[in-house]
């Protein structure tokens, strides 16, 4: 699987904004935003259980964009735009998942083409 279908496929699942303004502190570096989770469990309720590629990837972008909201949020902004979190980030958190136990089939039929 090439990433570059994948996360096409996967990307247009998800708006081209989301409000964080709902997002705030937890623990000691935590950030909960709410309506990210409520759009990121309502993607993943959409997804066959059988598609391990689209829900690996639907969690990558889900981490992704929380990592993103975090850092948006401190820095007083209150929307994200998916599309502009940097694809090799997004590759990077895919390569991480994919290395985790129980995903050796799908590592080995991965391709980075970024």
């Amino acid at each position: 699987m090439k990433f570059s279908d994948l996360y096409q496929e996967a990307i247009s699942m998800w708006p081209t904004y989301i409000d964080i303004s709902d997002g705030y502190p937890t623990g000691t570096s935590g950030y909960l935003f709410p309506n990210l989770t409520r759009i990121h469990d309502e993607i993943e309720s959409s997804i066959a259980i059988e598609n391990n590629w689209m829900q690996v990837m639907d969690w990558t972008l889900f981490q992704s964009f929380h990592s993103e909201s975090k850092t948006l949020h401190k820095n007083g902004e209150l929307t994200l735009n998916p599309r502009k979190v940097e694809i090799e980030e997004v590759e990077k958190r895919l390569m991480e998942n994919l290395d985790s136990e129980g995903w050796e089939e799908q590592l080995k039929e991965y391709v980075n083409d970024i």
